[in-house]
């Protein structure tokens, strides 16, 4: 069965998301707002808000938190996590190369850390390079004509002549994975509940499962008239996705461990696993249900 795979830039994925929510009527979106406080009982969950110089009090039967892996409403419910630091970071541009990319994504493996050429609308591409961060930082630093020759060794020279289009920016690489998704009237989803290497580009598509997940449990259970923020209810999110993720984050630690150094056991480890992917379609097939999102299912039981 053949499948169509998109990339979004993420300026458009938000103004898209930020239009279909606005045009709800039953929902009510603050901006520029911080979170003061959050107080959870057995019946509910009250927030603490401030939004354009006013504090507002809100009363919900289920928090989900969404805001990203330094996640103030994980921390406050004292979800401790587990994960390292890679010691490495990614810089990221966009360019405009001479010649058409015919919407083909690539990843380069050097012995620094991946390489990613992302293909994006007009003949544009999205580059995330990842290096230790010394190496990372002295890019960075390098005038723009040393950066891009510097680039292009990297890049190479299948689409001709590169243009830098937005200036680089730098952000360090981490794996994290919270130690439960759920409290009472609390649900983790995204960089809030999980982090990934970039490689193989699954983060956003990661967060974007959980968000399917958790609101297909919610729906099962509003026609079971449950209560959506109990513990029970909140668990069959959990069961589905904290496993599923946790094989994502193994493989792309896997891979960037294997493909980021050059000793010669790994060489021919890489070589061997590459030969195996191509040969053996059952394994090749399992190994794109899951970087797809195609592998999880949910819990029948309750």
């Amino acid at each position: 069965q053949n499948a169509v795979y998109y990339g979004a830039e993420h300026p458009v994925l938000m103004r898209a998301l930020q239009a279909k929510t606005f045009a709800i009527p039953t929902v009510t979106a603050w901006h520029e707002s911080e979170l003061l406080a959050v107080e959870t009982t057995t019946a509910a969950t009250v927030l603490t808000v401030s939004s354009a110089g006013q504090q507002h009090r809100l009363t919900t039967g289920l928090l989900v938190g969404a805001d990203g892996p330094r996640s103030r409403i994980r921390q406050q419910a004292n979800i401790q996590t587990t994960g390292w630091q890679y010691g490495q970071s990614c810089v990221t541009t966009v360019l405009k190369p001479e010649k058409s990319h015919q919407n083909t994504a690539y990843e380069k493996f050097w012995p620094s850390g991946p390489f990613a050429i992302l293909p994006i609308p007009g003949d544009r591409c999205q580059v995330v390079w990842t290096a230790p961060h010394h190496e990372a930082q002295a890019m960075m630093d390098l005038p723009h004509e040393q950066f891009m020759t510097e680039l292009k060794r990297r890049y190479g020279n299948d689409m001709g002549e590169l243009q830098m289009l937005t200036k680089p920016l730098m952000f360090p690489v981490r794996l994290m994975q919270s130690h439960a998704y759920v409290k009472p009237r609390l649900a983790l989803v995204g960089d809030a509940a999980h982090c990934c290497h970039p490689v193989g580009g699954q983060g956003l598509n990661m967060g974007i499962r959980d968000a399917a997940a958790l609101a297909d449990v919610l729906m099962r259970a509003h026609e079971r008239r449950e209560d959506l923020g109990s513990l029970r209810v909140l668990k069959r999110y959990e069961r589905w996705r904290r496993t599923e993720n946790w094989l994502i984050l193994g493989m792309t630690d896997i891979l960037n461990r294997t493909f980021s150094n050059q000793l010669w056991p790994l060489q021919v480890i890489r070589r061997l696993g590459f030969w195996v992917m191509d040969r053996v379609a059952l394994l090749r097939g399992i190994a794109l249900r899951v970087m797809t999102g195609r592998y999880g299912r949910l819990p029948l039981k309750s």
